[in-house]
């Protein structure tokens, strides 16, 4: 078992650097924060052998394909939640598993290429598992905000002037320009989730294709949103360990405006809204428990026309984002993940692990 590891302020800062720029050349993130770029990246090098924290690139919901996202709670059989859980956390297309408490045993986070895609697995595969007992799954409609715009600390103004004149954003891909999933982009998109500060170079070697390809096809996954890179930090070391989700209904006419107003609270790290009732999920990443309810009271006076219908307070995070975790939320694994391929047709895609 590893020894406890904290956050020193040097590595909060960097983190919260490659938060701003997961993808960013280290000789950026070194003049940003005012040392070499050989000593930021010896010092990543050192922060993401704990698994304390890592850069991965997550699935979005890209106007220009059918990606979807999908919150699912998971009932199971008395004392069968962390082996179910285990399992769950081995398929590719599951980004997120995490036991909870409250009215589900599991709450995962899935994503799928299109309704089809999702639609097979959940009743095909999540459906038949002999110790699961219900499942109810909430399709998203629009995310507001999710982890690559959580930080982990306020950088400093002068540090963040000159990450954002740095960062190179990719350029938006129109919709005749849609990225098809050829196993070439898919192996593309396999490696990036596994490694989100993946060089053209090593993605080309890997992947066996030429820079100037994997430029172009990672060019179009991230510049179309199919592909958000992200960093990522135990929560039980970011100094806000209690994870809790708030399942919420508003009024449809204001439920745009009400999404973007819960987005601005800075403890939440998602926020979207669902196809079905409640209207809207929340995740927001505490100090307490007690903060739980402290955080409902704001989100009440701030906006009155929100109900809080339920809450899962998380236990354990198994997943996340492809990441297998320990019990302090340090990765220890990674499971590549895949939601291209239909499990119905590649059921042998549920369960690889490198």
């Amino acid at each position: 078992m590893k020894e406890s590891t904290n956050l020193t302020s040097d590595d909060r800062e960097l983190i919260g650097a490659l938060q701003v720029g997961p993808r960013a050349p280290w000789t950026e993130i070194g003049e940003a924060l005012g040392v070499s770029g050989v000593t930021a990246a010896r010092r990543w090098e050192r922060i993401s052998a704990t698994g304390v924290a890592w850069v991965t690139a997550a699935p979005g919901m890209s106007r220009n394909t059918e990606q979807c996202v999908a919150y699912v709670e998971v009932d199971c059989q008395p004392g069968k939640r962390k082996e179910v859980a285990a399992e769950l956390a081995r398929h590719e297309i599951v980004l997120t598993v995490e036991i909870t408490t409250g009215t589900a045993d599991i709450l995962l986070t899935i994503a799928a290429a299109n309704l089809i895609t999702l639609s097979h697995y959940l009743l095909d595969h999540l459906g038949s598992m002999e110790s699961v007992l219900r499942t109810r799954a909430r399709i998203a409609t629009k995310i507001y905000t999710e982890g690559s715009a959580w930080r982990l600390m306020d950088l400093p103004d002068d540090t963040l002037r000159v990450l954002e004149r740095l960062r190179s954003k990719p350029e938006p891909v129109r919709p005749d320009e849609a990225v098809i999933m050829t196993p070439d982009v898919q192996r593309l998109a396999g490696l990036l989730t596994v490694n989100g500060r993946a060089s053209y170079a090593e993605l080309a070697a890997d992947a066996d294709l030429s820079p100037t390809t994997v430029r172009r096809h990672v060019g179009k996954l991230l510049g179309g949103g199919m592909l958000v890179p992200r960093t990522d930090v135990a929560a039980e070391l970011s100094g806000s360990p209690v994870q809790v989700y708030l399942w919420a209904d508003a009024p449809v006419d204001g439920l745009p405006a009400t999404a973007r107003t819960i987005s601005q609270i800075r403890q939440v790290r998602l926020c979207t809204t669902v196809s079905s009732a409640p209207s809207m999920l929340l995740c927001a990443w505490l100090h307490t428990v007690e903060e739980v309810h402290r955080l409902e009271l704001a989100i009440a006076n701030r906006l009155p026309q929100v109900r809080i219908v339920d809450r899962l307070v998380v236990l354990r995070t198994v997943k996340r984002m492809g990441r297998l975790l320990d019990h302090h939320g340090r990765a220890i694994g990674v499971v590549p993940i895949n939601i291209w391929e239909d499990t119905l047709e590649h059921p042998a895609g549920l369960d690889p692990v490198y």
